[in-house]
């Protein structure tokens, strides 16, 4: 492997993405650098753990920041050919380095849905719920259940009202329920190059960047007025203060833990795509901005 470099890429448009096809079918107006990171996605995601292609990529893709390694890569072209008789080299074998993705991770900034809910199952970010088949199964018939969508709360009816849903949330262990964050996921590192830190690597750059641009998910009055925005003074316009939260497979917890992130117990544990997860934060020290106006 030679030596690996990374590809940052902030909010794109991405209009014409087809969720249901493969990266390599996608048009052609859709940045390099996003295919790239759907590439690995896929490879880990979908191929390894099961996730369907159709839920990979989500609304969250075209808002959010994504960070892509790459390795250059020998590939052969053409394979070697030798005389089956004296075993003479007819032709040397042909390659060619390519610079190949390997890992990818993405920064989702605020506002989020609300916290995911202890015990819960997502299903493509849906919230799914048993509904008995037989009306005694509510009461302890035992009827086998099928999924559902739950209605939503209040607090999810009024964010999705808004064309700008920010809103409050259920307090946490590390988050009051009300201060903005950024969401830390899709970290993602093809198999054949795992155990080289390129998970930590890709970490790495994009807590630089958020430490070198603080304001850059803070949202402007100028563009949006106070009104989309929700808030009746430039006090109240939301602000990032530093707060990162990561929803975690449980089997990689660990590694989380050695970036600084810590798990948030008063979120509990839930499932996404048939996959345990827990919620994490971590807390950066960040240069304090006055709100875009």
């Amino acid at each position: 492997m030679g030596t690996p470099f990374i590809s940052h890429l902030e909010p794109a448009r991405l209009d014409g993405y087809d969720p249901n096809k493969p990266h390599d079918q996608q048009a052609a107006h859709i940045p390099p650098v996003f295919i790239d990171a759907m590439e690995v996605r896929e490879s880990v995601f979908v191929g390894e753990q099961g996730t369907p292609l159709n839920c990979e990529y989500d609304n969250d893709d075209q808002r959010s920041c994504h960070w892509v390694m790459y390795a250059s890569v020998n590939m052969t072209t053409e394979p070697e050919r030798r005389d089956p008789t004296t075993g003479a080299v007819l032709r040397p074998r042909r390659s060619e380095t390519r610079s190949m993705p390997i890992g990818t991770m993405r920064i989702v900034p605020f506002p989020h849905p609300p916290h995911p809910l202890p015990g819960a199952k997502y299903v493509g970010n849906v919230l799914q719920e048993d509904e008995p088949d037989d009306p005694q199964a509510a009461d302890g018939g035992g009827a086998v259940g099928r999924r559902r969508s739950r209605t939503l709360t209040s607090v999810e009816e009024e964010r999705q009202a808004s064309a700008l849903p920010y809103g409050h949330d259920k307090p946490t262990t590390y988050h009051d329920g009300k201060e903005p964050y950024v969401k830390l996921g899709r970290v993602a590192v093809v198999s054949e190059f795992r155990g080289h830190h390129i998970a930590s690597q890709m970490w790495r750059a994009a807590k630089k960047w958020l430490e070198d641009h603080p304001t850059f998910f803070n949202p402007s009055v100028t563009e949006l007025g106070m009104d989309q925005l929700k808030v009746g003074a430039v006090s109240e316009i939301p602000k990032w203060h530093g707060l990162i939260c990561c929803h975690a497979q449980v089997g990689v917890v660990k590694i989380y833990e050695k970036w600084g992130f810590k798990v948030d117990e008063g979120m509990g544990q839930w499932f996404e795509e048939g996959i345990p997860h827990v919620g994490m934060f971590q807390r950066l020290h960040i240069h304090e901005e006055d709100p875009k106006v």
